[in-house]
């Protein structure tokens, strides 16, 4: 089966059902995280292998018990629960300043009020918190118990859109949020586009990694741009505009 390599909804669409055929249905299960919980863990997990940071995530929750006794919490104290993931000390002082700062804008330690706002204005909020980016605030938004229609690019999405050709090859972290969520169908509901991260990152760490895609193993290879272009060659290849 060729894969339509046009542009709009019906190639998401069909890119969707052939990754699943190949990984299977992703569904984020029923014990999705509160959004501050998520918020801490999205931060944790930038740049950090899942299994790494889940295990951050659960010393710091066990030391912390609330979250609230963790806001404004001297880095020097949090660093040690969390000193296997990537930009310790960064974190360390970025998690606990965040929480602060939810606590001093909102009278409370709860982000809950996100979900009666847009995704835009709560992705503008929750940007202005110490240590948020797009992607961090794409994760509280869609992944936690807020379940709204964000779509989350991390670095494994955002490589295996590019080479699709589905965002420009020059397209940065922030702008393709946008534009990927732009591009998925209308009809597509919050946990739609959970699955669509989720078999996107899957493809991305299982075939099209950075620097070494496996093109023959990928479920895409037959009609994707970048196909055949494999070890080292793939760092200098550029796509045409």
């Amino acid at each position: 089966m060729s894969l339509n390599l046009g542009h709009g909804e019906g190639r998401i669409a069909e890119l969707r059902e052939r990754l699943r055929a190949t990984f299977g249905r992703q569904t984020s299960g029923p014990d999705r995280l509160d959004p501050v919980s998520q918020l801490v863990r999205s931060i944790l997990g930038s740049r950090t292998k899942d299994a790494v940071s889940w295990a951050a995530f659960m010393r710091l929750a066990s030391g912390y018990p609330e979250w609230t006794m963790l806001a404004g919490a001297g880095a020097g104290v949090v660093a040690p629960l969390i000193e296997e993931v990537s930009y310790v000390e960064k974190k360390a002082r970025e998690i606990p300043l965040a929480l602060w700062q939810i606590q001093r804008d909102r009278g409370a330690l709860s982000l809950d009020f996100l979900a009666e706002h847009g995704v835009e204005a709560a992705t503008a909020w929750l940007c202005g918190l110490t240590g948020v980016r797009p992607k961090v605030a794409a994760s509280v938004l869609n992944f936690s118990r807020l379940n709204m229609r964000a779509f989350v690019v991390d670095p494994h999405v955002h490589r295996v859109a590019r080479r699709l050709g589905l965002i420009g090859w020059g397209c940065d972290s922030s702008k393709a949020h946008e534009l990927l969520l732009d591009a998925m169908p209308d009809a597509w509901a919050p946990d739609d586009l959970l699955e669509m991260h989720w078999l996107m990152k899957i493809l991305g760490q299982q075939a099209c990694s950075h620097a070494e895609p496996r093109c023959h193993i990928c479920p895409l290879a037959q009609d994707c741009p970048k196909r055949g272009v494999e070890g080292a060659a793939v760092l200098a290849f550029r796509p045409k505009a």
